[in-house]
Parts: C-alpha cells; sequence; structure tokens
C-alpha cells in the first residue's frame, strides 16, 4: 500500500480536558479534494518507521495521486485520534510521483 517517500511533517498532538494525549491528523486528503470524514481514509502507524500514513480513500482508487499523507510520530502513543485542518494550515505537502511513472522533467 505504502513505499518510502519523505514525511510531510510531524503528526501535532493535544492535551485533552482529562489530560490524554490525542492526535491530530488532518482532515482533508493531500491533494484538497475530499473531506476524510466524508469519503473515508484509512491511518497506519509503523512504530520502526516512525511514521504514520493517512491514505484517502477516494484518492486511493487513482494510482496517479499522491494520496496519502505521510507523518512522522513522536512520543509514546495517542489515547485517540482527531481530524482536523487547522494545525497543518501552514503545510506545503511533499508530492511525489507514482512509481510506475517516470517523474516530469522540466520544460
Amino acid at each position: 500500500m505504502y513505499d518510502n517517500r519523505p514525511p510531510d511533517m510531524a503528526v501535532r498532538y493535544r492535551v485533552s480536558n482529562v489530560g490524554e494525549r490525542v492526535a491530530i491528523l488532518p482532515a482533508t486528503c493531500k491533494t484538497g479534494a475530499h473531506s476524510l470524514a466524508r469519503v473515508g481514509y484509512r491511518a497506519q502507524a509503523s512504530e520502526r518507521d516512525g511514521v504514520v500514513r493517512v491514505s484517502c480513500n477516494a484518492c486511493n482508487e487513482n494510482v496517479d495521486v499522491d494520496h496519502f499523507w505521510a507523518l512522522t510520530l513522536a512520543g509514546s502513543p495517542p489515547a485517540r485520534v482527531e481530524l482536523d485542518d487547522t494545525p497543518y494550515a501552514d503545510v506545503l505537502p511533499v508530492m511525489v510521483e507514482p512509481r510506475d511513472r517516470p517523474a516530469r522533467q522540466g520544460w
């Protein structure tokens, strides 16, 4: 499902009013086309790689789209996860050409 690509950034966290650590994941797909709450998503964390990959279900069907966020993990696992674009408003995602297509060269 995933390949080895550079992370887009680190996962953002917050502490709930009862002291739980909460991971905040982007609420919109990496391309900006879909609400993950509406179309669904898959989040897969790899402690070995120190990365969580968040894949948009709608974009995942199109092999020509760089469809998942790669976010680095820090610290202990969170008690829960929430979707929110606000902490990621300043992020410019790292877009990678699909592996089956050669990268486009400049004109």
